[in-house]
């Protein structure tokens, strides 16, 4: 499949979004048509053989004259929804994308008419359990046994 991604999905995101979808082809707007109108991208999108468009505005599904240019491109949309702006919620949505594109083409590979998909923002704060290996083990097989004040090494020693 032929994934577009719209000028609001930062260019950063083309390398790891193209590495899990290693195997369909991917561009970003701003390569060929920096600064096109939402209701154009649609119809471009059609007119070069583009299956998806991935965008990042999903207050394109209120606008009455983008969403008649989506249903006549006849091409799938994935919304990613963000919460606000500023880079924790950019990368809340980074996250939201990354975890579920592959199943996301997956399915839109198997349908024969247009799919409107939207991703949900990761909501809350981000998820996630630091140890000190001196007071918590952070596995079973973490040595019971510590000698002094760990401090992680530097590279080896020659």
């Amino acid at each position: 499949m032929k994934i577009l991604l719209d000028e609001n999905v930062p260019e950063q995101l083309s390398d790891p979004l193209t590495w899990l979808l290693r195997e369909h082809q991917m561009a970003h707007v701003n390569r060929r048509w920096k600064g096109i109108k939402d209701k154009q991208l649609y119809d471009k999108a059609k007119r070069y053989g583009y299956d998806i468009v991935i965008s990042i505005d999903s207050q394109q599904l209120y606008d009455s004259d983008i969403c008649k240019a989506i249903q006549r491109s006849s091409r799938h949309v994935v919304f990613v929804e963000t919460t606000s702006g500023g880079l924790k919620h950019l990368a809340a949505a980074a996250g939201a994308l990354m975890h579920c594109i592959r199943d996301i083409v997956a399915e839109l590979e198997k349908v024969e008419t247009q799919r409107i998909v939207v991703v949900p923002a990761l909501l809350g704060e981000p998820k996630y359990k630091p140890y000190d290996p001196r007071k918590e083990a952070p596995s079973p097989l973490w040595p019971r046994k510590q000698h002094g004040d760990h401090k992680p090494s530097r590279g080896s020693r020659s």
